[in-house]
């Protein structure tokens, strides 16, 4: 990646994290910010492959949005855990001692707050891309890229990776 590739990807980046911080990424499509800088307005402009540039903004943001295991983020994993017809008995403890049961559906978390991230990215300007996690079935660069992000994600909350 070129200076001017990163330093619109670090834009990007920044200003996504800041929505993530902010818990506005519901309405992130009416933030101003610097078009011409934003990988999501502007994908023609990514370095690579977008679905992977799009994955990681949301990948970067989630530890943002959810720095750390509350009774909070608990509640959210077993609901989806709940929806998905996994089990919903795990604590705060569980994750931290990374139990199997807790870790299924900590990932399963994970994955479906990618998916609902890059929803919310489709919508964020007209020239923005439509993805979901399905594209990166049968690719395996995309099938690697997205569990390296799913890990990724599940250290930085567990507190055990801070990059």
């Amino acid at each position: 990646m070129d200076r001017k590739d990163t330093q619109a990807f670090e834009a990007t980046i920044c200003h996504f994290q800041r929505i993530a911080k902010e818990n506005r990424f519901a309405e992130n499509a009416s933030i101003a910010h610097d078009t011409d800088q934003c990988l999501v307005c502007r994908p023609d402009r990514c370095a690579g492959d977008p679905f992977t540039v799009y994955v990681d903004i949301i990948a970067r943001c989630l530890p943002v949005r959810r720095p750390r295991l509350d009774p909070d983020l608990v509640a959210a994993i077993a609901e989806d855990a709940q929806w998905a017809g996994l089990s919903t008995s795990f604590t705060v403890q569980d994750l931290k001692d990374r139990r199997a049961t807790a870790m299924k559906a900590f990932r399963l978390w994970v994955r479906n707050a990618l998916e609902t991230g890059l929803e919310l990215l489709s919508v964020h300007s007209p020239t923005s891309l439509s993805f979901s996690l399905e594209d990166a079935r049968g690719i395996p660069q995309r099938e690697a890229f997205v569990e390296g992000c799913i890990e990724r994600v599940m250290d930085q909350i567990l507190g055990e990776n801070s990059t």
